[in-house]
């Protein structure tokens, strides 16, 4: 998973960004049938514990919609692809939220184990305070956004009612 999440990652068990957001690819593209073109996504892992993604394997970009129906994760990822977060902060906050995996959990994931060099951490410990930050604006807004879309469901309940 090293290369900041560029190139390599795309669909398989890998989310591609959502939102209006592509990451590298500076908006859509135009590519004509039986043409090959390739791009950089930055993307994260929504599945915690499958196998690292290689060029090899195939893949397929699809909506996240068809992966997960939680908001939360939509908004994670849209923040992603809008720049307003770093792929370590975002893969950080994805785990948690996908993958339920506790703060402290993330804290001490390996991304090199060695016994010789030492281990390298996964995650900052200003990446991780970034993703927790990030985890609680984004319960902010979605459960803003359902007390709206409740009130919003009341008022039409009652200018639906003749009485």
């Amino acid at each position: 998973m090293g290369g900041g999440g560029y190139g390599r990652y795309g669909w398989r068990r890998w989310a591609a960004m959502g939102g209006g957001g592509m990451g590298g690819m500076g908006g859509f593209q135009r590519i004509a049938p039986e043409r090959v073109k390739k791009i950089s996504v930055v993307t994260v892992c929504l599945e915690h514990g499958k196998p690292d993604p290689n060029p090899k394997m195939a893949y397929k970009i699809v909506p996240i919609e068809q992966f997960t129906d939680s908001p939360n994760v939509r908004l994670v990822c849209e923040a992603l692809g809008n720049g307003l977060v770093t792929q370590n902060t975002a893969q950080a906050a994805a785990w948690h939220l996908t993958d339920k995996m506790s703060w402290f959990q993330l804290a001490q994931k390996n991304r090199v184990e060695s016994k010789y060099t030492g281990n390298v951490r996964w995650f900052s410990p200003l990446e991780l305070k970034t993703a927790m930050l990030v985890v609680q604006e984004i319960d902010r807004i979605v459960s803003t956004a359902d007390e709206y879309a409740k009130q919003s469901d009341a008022d039409a309940s009652l200018a639906d009612d003749p009485s």
